[in-house]
């Protein structure tokens, strides 16, 4: 089966976004309904900086040893810290080409924030060539948490239209070029958008 070109962006590592980590319990995707803030342990929170330091620098060994520091100082994954110190790794995994690696840091980042959309995006843009019915299931949960995530719309077009339902295809696309119109350019010559 050939591969549509799609969006390869990777998401960058998280931490940069959220060093001022105030992520709230709920947004973690579980059953509390409060609001209350969780309370991040300041030792995980500085290793998680301290590895985004050393990853930015290209020290990727030294940026993975924090990021494992952080998960030991954080068994509660307070805040998401286990989960970003995961999903950092995952992207250090997947730059330096560990498919495998980079699954499986995704994925217990996954297991401690199910919702949590780069390692959502990445998990699925790694499983596009192999397991294209999971890289669409893992977009249509995209999808869901975020109807406007235009690379998301786009890449799951994609692999709906190569997959025999032009239909969806087309609609994804079209959605996703109203939000993002330089995704136009990578629409292929192969996809028709006039259905």
């Amino acid at each position: 089966m050939k591969v549509f070109t799609r969006t390869k962006r990777l998401i960058p590592s998280i931490a940069a976004l959220s060093l001022a980590i105030t992520l709230s319990a709920c947004s973690s995707g579980g059953s509390s309904s409060s609001s209350t803030t969780t309370t991040v342990p300041s030792a995980s929170k500085s290793l998680l900086q301290k590895g985004l330091a050393a990853q930015k620098a290209g020290n990727y060994p030294q940026a993975r040893s924090y990021y494992q520091q952080a998960i030991a100082a954080d068994p509660t994954n307070a805040g998401n810290i286990s989960a970003i110190a995961y999903y950092d790794m995952g992207v250090i995994d997947q730059r330096n080409g560990n498919r495998a690696g980079a699954l499986a840091n995704y994925n217990k980042a996954l297991a401690l924030y199910p919702n949590f959309q780069p390692a959502l995006y990445n998990t699925a843009i790694l499983n596009t060539a192999t397991n294209p019915t999971r890289a669409l299931e893992l977009y249509n949960r995209l999808i869901v948490l975020n109807p406007k995530y235009a690379n998301a719309l786009f890449n799951s077009g994609l692999l709906a239209y190569q997959m025999g339902n032009t239909t969806l295809g087309v609609q994804r696309i079209k959605a996703a070029i109203a939000i993002d119109p330089a995704l136009a350019k990578r629409v292929p010559a192969s996809v028709n958008l006039n259905q």
